[in-house]
């Protein structure tokens, strides 16, 4: 708790996004094998993938767009986050001892 109450917004942003990267990577792994048994699960434009090739490069632009938005939300959270401790009263900053994340 002590971390939340005085991270910096690089701080908290690292912490939310390597957590939803990993679990983004368990996800991906996920895919992999669904590439691998069923490729025409994966639609491009509307029609379904004919082989592996073509469903991983679906897998490939869909985690690439994941990252981006993953990147954006860990953004906003940690921005509105160092917003609302500002505004609360009861959250004053706690006096920067050691809170390394990693």
């Amino acid at each position: 708790m002590p971390f939340l109450r005085s991270a910096s917004f690089g701080g908290l942003f690292a912490v939310t996004f390597t957590v939803a990267a990993t679990s983004q990577v368990a996800f991906s792994l996920l895919g992999l094998l669904m590439v691998a048994t069923s490729p025409t699960m994966f639609k491009m434009n509307g029609a379904p993938a004919t082989n592996p090739a073509q469903a991983l490069g679906v897998l490939v632009l869909l985690l690439a767009m994941l990252l981006i938005m993953n990147a954006g939300m860990s953004a906003i959270g940690a921005g509105i986050w160092v917003l609302v401790r500002r505004a609360l009263p009861g959250m004053k900053p706690a006096p920067a001892a050691d809170t390394d994340v990693f």
